[in-house]
């Protein structure tokens, strides 16, 4: 792992998937679905799945595959966290943990096709495979801008290694609908995510975001 932290703002440009998740019916995987130190479990509202594709960012390029279960209520407001996340890179690992405390791990990514089009992407860690699914977008591309939104609808707060993190990222791009045909996970190493728990499903062709600074607080 590499051990040198590029510092923010990070700068990303890239494409990929966005699924809006139906809350699970089965019992919570405290591993998935709650935060430390309160242990409190994100029990209602969407959540989300998230595949991108950056082909340029601070640390290089990079692909990631993340989970946020829903919205937590963290003091007077509720904030997204995210509670899984897999990167293929060792820098985008050390500057992730360090610059807002996302726990990211290292995992291998197999793409066929390309995330802004019809596109399969399999993870894999250790051998054992993390996750299997393919789209393909639907109808046409429409810009969408986080500047459209609340700030605390778009703000994360992650909890590491006994610090607080809040940050508020920007993005913009084009969106489209997209058509899942497949979608496995698999659940000793990844939250279960089957076509059942998906709402809607979109492809983002390209888009610019950034991270900045996170606040930094004791948790």
């Amino acid at each position: 792992m590499s051990g040198k932290v590029i510092a923010p703002p990070w700068r990303l440009e890239g494409s990929g998937l966005i699924l809006l998740l139906k809350p699970p019916q089965a019992e919570l995987d405290p591993r998935w679905y709650a935060v430390s130190p309160s242990g409190e479990f994100a029990r209602r509202g969407l959540g989300l799945m998230m595949f991108v594709d950056y082909w340029r960012s601070e640390a290089g390029p990079y692909r990631e595959l993340l989970f946020i279960p829903g919205r937590f209520q963290m003091g007077a407001q509720r904030y997204w966290s995210i509670t899984r996340i897999l990167v293929s890179t060792p820098a985008s690992v050390t500057g992730g943990r360090a610059n807002w405390g996302i726990p990211k791990e290292q995992a291998a990514f197999d793409l066929d096709g390309q995330p802004g089009q019809a596109c399969r992407v399999r993870v894999s860690k250790g051998g054992q495979n993390l996750a299997d699914f393919s789209w393909e977008p639907r109808g046409p591309a429409l810009p969408v801008s986080t500047a459209l939104l609340p700030t605390r609808l778009h703000t994360l707060v992650q909890n590491l290694n006994g610090c607080r993190f809040q940050l508020t990222p920007k993005a913009r791009g084009l969106i489209s609908a997209a058509r899942l045909s497949v979608m496995e996970t698999n659940p000793e190493e990844f939250p279960a995510i089957g076509a059942d728990r998906v709402l809607a499903a979109f492809a983002v062709a390209g888009f610019q975001m950034e991270f900045p600074a996170a606040r930094i607080t004791s948790s």
